[in-house]
Formats: C-alpha cells, sequence, structure tokens
C-alpha cells in the first residue's frame, strides 16, 4: 500500500509549537540563508547560540532489525493469551496496521479496508508469536527466532514493485536452525508480535508519541541505517581506506558491501566492518564527508555515542606489549593488527574481535545460560562513528577508572567534550572522541541522579547501542532482553534532574527483512547493478531500477546506490514534550532525528544528506522538522513513566499509586 507525506490538517497545533519557539529563543538573530529549514508562511526559524525548543538533550536509542508491523502490526490489541496482560487505554488513536485501518482519524492515504491477517498477498498469512523463549504448544512461535533475509536488493525484490507480495520468497529464511535447534521456517518472515510480548514499547506508545508513517532510509542491513542515523548519506565510501577486499554489487550478484554509485566511487549497501576500529577483523570501509558529529563538534555542543561491549577485553596499551609494538603513537592505525594475537582465547566463548571480545548469553532475560548460545557485546559494523576518521576512537581508549575500575568523576566529567587533537592535520586518535561503553552512560547517569555531577555533564545528544544480546536482533536477541535494555535506560535517564528537558528517540537501523505491508513509494531513486524495486525481476540479473529510467529527479548529490525509503520501522518519541498517546502520520525516516537535531541548535544540514531530501517534504507538510507533529511545546508536561524493565509495565501500577 502506498504511503505519502501527510499534511497536518491541526494547523493549530504548528501554531502552537511556533509560538513557544519564539517564546524559548527572545531576541534571537534573524534566519541564517546557511540553515537548511527555511522560512515558510506558517512558521519563522530563527538561528542563535541555543535550542530553538525547550528541548536540551537528544537521547537516540537505536536499536535492531525490527519492522514495524512486526512489533506494532495488530496495536493496540493483544491477544492476551500468554505473557504480559496489556490493557488500550481509552481514545487510543487507530494505526494503519496488519488489521483493517479504516478509522476517520487515518489521513485517507493511509487507510485499507484489508485484515492482512486473514487475506494478504503473500504466499502465507501472518501468524502471531508468543512471549514464550522457545514457543507454546500449537502457537507459530516465541522470542528466540531465525535471522531473516535483509539484504539491500532482496528487500526491494520483496517489494515487488510495490505490491509487498514477495516476503517468503526473497527474505524468508528456509536454511539452517533457531538458537534452539529447530529448522528455520521462510513463512516464519510474516509473523509478528503483540503487546504481551513487546509490552513495554506499546506502553511507551500509549503514554508518548509514536509514528506509523518512519522508514529506513535506504534498504539493506545494519551498516547502511547506522550510517543514515548520523549523515544520511550512504554514497560516499572512502576507497582509499579500505581492508580484506569489501565485495562489489553486480547485476547478478547484487548483495554486496558496496554498489556503483555513479560517480566513480561506491555506496555503501552492506556490512562492511568501519575502517577505523581495531575490533574490525574482516571486509571493511571508510566513509568520506561529515557526519552530526562533526557539527556538533564545530558548534562546540557535548555529544557521545555509547555502545555496549565498547570497552576492550584488552586494551590497547596491553595489546602493543603483547605484540611487541610498545610505545607506538596513537597516531598510528594498522587494520587488523590485533587479529593474529588471536586475545579472545583469553574470553571464554568469545569470537575474534581483536580488541573487544566481551560476550553475554543468548536469551539471558528468559533464562538463557549459554544454552542457546553466546554473542559478542560489541558489534563493529553497528558503531557508526567508526567508519570517519574525525569522530573515530579506533583504539577504544577509556575514560580514566579507579582502582575498582569504576569511571571516576573527573573521566565522567569529560564525557562529551573529549575531541581528538590534530597535527598536521592528521587524527591523533589520542581521546575516547565521544565513543563510549553503555556503561560510562549508566555511570554518568548515576552520577547525575546523585548529585555528583551537574545535570549540564548530560551531553546534549546521546546515541545509545545495546549490547548485542540485547539489541532486539533475532537469531542472537530478543524482544524481552531488549525490553530490559530500554526500559531500565529510559527509567534512569527519567531519574536524573535532565528528564524534564529531555527528547528521547527509539529508532531501528534496519527490518531485518520481517513483513511490513506499507510501500513508502521512491523518495530518493538509483539505477544501479543492485536496485531491482522497480520493473522487478524475480530471477537473474536485476532490473537495476528503483525508480524510473531515465530519472525524473536526480538522486541525492547524484549517487545511486541510494534507493529509499525502504521497510516500515517503529519510531518513538518519549519526552515532557511529546504528545501523550499520540500517533504521528507524518512521513519520518532514520535521518530523523538528526534533522531534529539540526533545527534544534541551528546547524546546517549535511551535504547529500537524506535530511535535505525530507526537508522538502517537510516543507510541503508544513511542519519545521520530521517529528514536529509528534511534540507539544506548551501546556502541561507529559509526566514520567518508570517501567519496570522485566514485565514492562508501569511501576506505579505494580506497586500501587504513590502517597
Amino acid at each position: 500500500m502506498k504511503r505519502f507525506p501527510v499534511v497536518l490538517t491541526a494547523l493549530a497545533a504548528l501554531s502552537v509549537l511556533t509560538a513557544s519557539v519564539a517564546l524559548a529563543s527572545p531576541g534571537g538573530p534573524a534566519p541564517q540563508s546557511g540553515d537548511h529549514h527555511q522560512s515558510g508562511n506558517s512558521h519563522q526559524v530563527l538561528t542563535f547560540g541555543g535550542p530553538k525548543t525547550p528541548i536540551t538533550h537528544v537521547v537516540e536509542i537505536f536499536q535492531e532489525n525490527v519492522s514495524f508491523d512486526h512489533y506494532f502490526g495488530t496495536y493496540p490489541k493483544a491477544a492476551n493469551t500468554d505473557g504480559q496482560p496489556f490493557h488500550t487505554l481509552p481514545g487510543t488513536p487507530a494505526v494503519d496496521g496488519l488489521l483493517p485501518a479504516t478509522s476517520s482519524s487515518l489521513p485517507p492515504s493511509l487507510r485499507h479496508a484489508a485484515n492482512l491477517l486473514s487475506a494478504n498477498p503473500n504466499a502465507a498469512l501472518p501468524k502471531r508469536l508468543d512471549s514464550s523463549a522457545t514457543g507454546l504448544p500449537g502457537s507459530a512461535g516465541g522470542q528466540l527466532t531465525c535471522d531473516q533475509d535483509h539484504n539491500y536488493s532482496d528487500e526491494q525484490k520483496a517489494f515487488d514493485n510495490g505490491q509487498m507480495d514477495k516476503f517468503i520468497e526473497s527474505l524468508g529464511t528456509g536454511g539452517g536452525t533457531s538458537p534452539f535447534g529447530t529448522p528455520c521456517n521462510r513463512e516464519t518472515v510474516m509473523d509478528y508480535y503483540d503487546g504481551n510480548a513487546v509490552t513495554g514499547l506499546w506502553n511507551y506508545a500509549q503514554h508518548y508519541a509514536m509514528s506509523d508513517n518512519s522508514y529506513g532510509t535506504t534498504f539493506g542491513p545494519s551498516s547502511p541505517g547506522a550510517i543514515n542515523l548520523i549523515s544520511g548519506d550512504t554514497g560516499n565510501v572512502d576507497m582509499a581506506h579500505i581492508a580484506n577486499n569489501p565485495s562489489i554489487a553486480t547485476p547478478t550478484s547484487p548483495n554486496a558491501d558496496l554498489t556503483p554509485n555513479g560517480k566513480g566511487g561506491y555506496a555503501l549497501t552492506s556490512d562492511a566492518q568501519p575502517y577505523w576500529d581495531d575490533c574490525s577483523t574482516r571486509d571493511a570501509v571508510a566513509l568520506s564527508g561529515k557526519n552530526i558529529g562533526d557539527l556538533l563538534n564545530e558548534a562546540g555542543l557535548s555529544w557521545g555515542w555509547f555502545e555496549g561491549g565498547f570497552r576492550p577485553t584488552t586494551s590497547y596499551q596491553a595489546a602493543l606489549e603483547a605484540t611487541g609494538h610498545a610505545g607506538q603513537s596513537t597516531s598510528t592505525f594498522v587494520p587488523d593488527e590485533f587479529k593474529a594475537a588471536e586475545f579472545n582465547k583469553a574470553v571464554a566463548h568469545s569470537s575474534n574481535q581483536g580488541l573487544c571480545n566481551a560476550v553475554s548469553p543468548v536469551g539471558e532475560g528468559l533464562g538463557g545460560t549459554g544454552q542457546w548460545g553466546y554473542k559478542d557485546d560489541y558489534i563493529p559494523h553497528h558503531s557508526a562513528f567508526e567508519y570517519y576518521a574525525s569522530t573515530a576512537n579506533p583504539h577504544h581508549l577509556t575514560i580514566p577508572t579507579n582502582s575498582k575500575g569504576h569511571d571516576t568523576l573527573a573521566g565522567l566529567a569529560t564525557i562529551g567534550t573529549d575531541t581528538q587533537s590534530y597535527v598536521g592535520g592528521r587524527p591523533q586518535f589520542d581521546t575516547p572522541n565521544h565513543n563510549y561503553d553503555m556503561s560510562d552512560f549508566d555511570q554518568l547517569m548515576t552520577a547525575i541522579s546523585n548529585h555528583e555531577l551537574p545535570a549540564g555533564a548530560m551531553p546534549a545528544v546521546s546515541f545509545l547501542k545495546a549490547p548485542g544480546y540485547q539489541d532486539g536482533h533475532a537469531a542472537y536477541s530478543d524482544p524481552q532482553d531488549e525490553q530490559e535494555f530500554v526500559a531500565h535506560t529510559v527509567d534512569e535517564i527519567m531519574n536524573t534532574p535532565d528528564w524534564k528537558h529531555t527528547a528521547i528517540v527509539i529508532n531501528y537501523d534496519d527490518s531485518d527483512g520481517w513483513y511490513d505491508h506499507a510501500d513508502p513509494g521512491v523518495l530518493n531513486p538509483s539505477l544501479s547493478a543492485a536496485d531491482n524495486l522497480t520493473n522487478t525481476t524475480m530471477t537473474g540479473a536485476t532490473s537495476g531500477r528503483c525508480g524510473p529510467n531515465p530519472q525524473a529527479t536526480q538522486p541525492l548529490d547524484g549517487e545511486q546506490g541510494r534507493c529509499g525509503l525502504g521497510p516500515r520501522l517503529p519510531m518513538l518519541v518519549i519526552s515532557p514534550f511529546a504528545k501523550s498517546n499520540s500517533v504521528d502520520h507524518n512521513l519520518s525516516n532514520q535521518a530523523s532525528t538528526i534533522d531534529f537535531v539540526e533545527y534544534n541548535w541551528g546547524l546546517p544540514g549535511i551535504s547529500g544528506s537524506f535530511d535535505q531530501a525530507q526537508a522538502k517534504v517537510d516543507r510541503a507538510a508544513r511542519v519545521p522538522f520530521d517529528l514536529a507533529a509528534m511534540f507539544q511545546f506548551t501546556g502541561r508536561p507529559t509526566p514520567a513513566l518508570p517501567l519496570n524493565p522485566v514485565t514492562g509495565q508501569p511501576v506505579e501500577e505494580e506497586d500501587g499509586p504513590r502517597a
């Protein structure tokens, strides 16, 4: 079903928003021509030193491999036959999901009368996955599932000219076994969870704002999604810095690391690891151009990327000594320098990831102790800023710790501001450079909550990435472990004084190939060897088309290999300024978080980025930034909703009202 940008009919909401911006910026200077959000008839955008809204902290929780229908296809209706009970709040708005979407609250372009659970264009019907680990008797399955195909070209094939009818043939996994040993079934790609398993996210949707019209910026797996999150541009691979022969797409072998971009260069279309990382040990690439970290540095704003497992199990200095390179400068970077050292042998169940070999049991929140395998905590190709020399911490340097291994307060106080130094224009890689472990974020929140550090110690912009077993990715993670990470993280932010000026965005890096019925249409066309969205071929060579040929409009920065938008993904905003129990129908994508950051702090857009393409859509929809309709900046703030990370239920409902 085609999805198009939705124009807000409630222009009063826009008036409220712009009024609040004016209140938040008394005496601000006139708009600057460098701001890509131009003034329009319905609002005026100001550029000034402070934020344009009351939001002073943006936190992105970037999870893994879930489509909207996979988690929210029957929202807000749960079966309530197992797992946590879920009961819908009065007045919950409709979404465009698997059930008939005919409510007048939905814009006409998002409505459909079909019940996709009983009449579906694919070769099998979607089935409910239950809340157990491995599936109850008679169930389609539980929380531990096989991973699905989510390659750039194969996802386009599943879309099949917008008919959305080839998911089983193109993306369903029919070989191999699940974490608990049962054969994978291609038809599982169609299946979904409800609020009895993804209870926490459904409760956040009930009390804050969610979008049912948000998409992957492009097609493809995790690495393109991570790059789209921080720069919105996957088309500028730095071919001077690659390792281990990244694969290149051809019409008959289209699912590859790199796709020719039509300008003599390449676009990143698969999961090559980041070049600038001592924990990368296979095919790796770097990217050129700017990302949001560069813009924040230029503006003097604090920021950080926090990822589970980023803290090395073997420090850089210890690794140099063990390999006979003691005294080597941090400015020296050698790809795969520590791969042959096999430091992983000192960590049971780990794979060889250079300096980073921490692991956790799969399904820990479901009782996993190793019977379902283990997963690396750190996953290099999820670490977005490591692809750029300007924002990388290749040696995984850490902030200072005390004798017990805990971060010092002085070290925590440097988080977000420790940009590396340069000598003769060359990066020295001599600081953490805004890249940290998730434990650093946890300790920072604790220090702020305990008033050991001021609220200002929280970065203006934080990107949070769970350790592998908690990131939601099928085959090695699950909804329960994901919920425990997300709810714990949101709870600790709500417990700080910063909460009252924070916006938390929950979004995903890709769909994992899980079925979703929504077709966004082509926002950015592409004619590359890997493309097969338009005039789709099911066998042999690809059609080479995403959109018309010849192209009616030029792709962003003239780069091919960036076909988008891709599959529909969950998008939630949790904030005192988020609308409560609200569903936004305006178009957004993975780059929408940086679009808001650029808007809020008056930063210029990134050349060639999807934030620029979406800005055109915003002007048509008469909103100042992609996610504007998910916020309200006047009136009473939306209260904090702490959740029990294990149950996903509101704490007050479990404990009773507080005195």
